[in-house]
């Protein structure tokens, strides 16, 4: 019971939910009753409507939003985060978009040992494509076909409570020496500049630096498999 008692915590610890441009300030202060109501996550807001009503809705849940970080941009809410998961109810052309079900053990894995964001969008639109771009993978939540939009706590506390749910079971956890996002991100960006040091075109060099984005994202790369790929596009040079 305490090796389970001191995973959950770390999880808690670990693992972000990352509000990218809330419109509604009810809506913030009902997502943090949400996560009040299970405990298994931190929240951080970007550019958010974070007002007066925002505190009002939370009612019990205030202490949320008074402990939760308000980010101008969203690069900046994720430069601590070492995986990132984006939430989706749309086809995403060139990405994969996965059953969030079936993403629940590895989310409650790396959380265990790293630090998790899961990013949900506007609420009138969901994440943009260019806030998708900065997710290494991305999921959506099984729903009614016909109505398959979930309203922003709600989508929230579906995702925290399935988690806390699992983390419940769980107990013995593998441990990866993962790649925080911000490297990751640094080894896109060095991908594509090696590319464009070979005379490629700006164009090509980011389609097949997007390419292989793609690739990588759907592993989850180590530190050491990183600092190899660097290694390798530098002698490309």
């Amino acid at each position: 019971m305490l090796k389970s008692n001191l995973v959950k915590e770390k999880i808690k610890e670990n693992l972000t939910v990352v509000l990218a441009s809330p419109q509604i300030p009810e809506n913030i202060g009902l997502v943090a009753r949400v996560l009040k109501n299970i405990d298994c996550a931190r929240l951080a807001i970007v550019t958010g409507m974070l007002a007066p009503k925002s505190f009002e809705t939370a009612k019990r849940a205030r202490d949320i939003l008074e402990n939760s970080p308000v980010y101008p941009t969203l690069d900046q809410a994720l430069s601590s985060a070492h995986f990132v998961y984006g939430t989706t109810r749309r086809r995403r052309q060139y990405r994969t978009v996965y059953n969030f079900q079936d993403m629940v053990p590895t989310i409650v894995n790396l959380a265990s040992h790293r630090k998790v964001h899961i990013v949900f969008g506007k609420e009138n639109f969901g994440l943009s494509q260019e806030e998708i771009e900065k997710c290494d993978d991305i999921f959506y939540i099984p729903a009614n076909p016909g109505f398959p939009s979930y309203n922003l706590a709600s989508s929230v506390g579906i995702v925290c409570y399935t988690i806390s749910q699992y983390v419940e079971k769980t107990v013995t956890l593998s441990k990866f020496d993962i790649a925080s996002h911000k490297d990751r991100q640094a080894l896109f960006a060095f991908m594509e500049e090696s590319l464009l040091t070979r005379r490629i075109k700006q164009s090509q060099a980011k389609s097949l630096t997007n390419t292989f984005r793609r690739i990588f994202s759907r592993t989850q790369l180590t530190r050491r498999e990183v600092e190899g790929l660097k290694s390798f596009f530098l002698k490309l040079r």
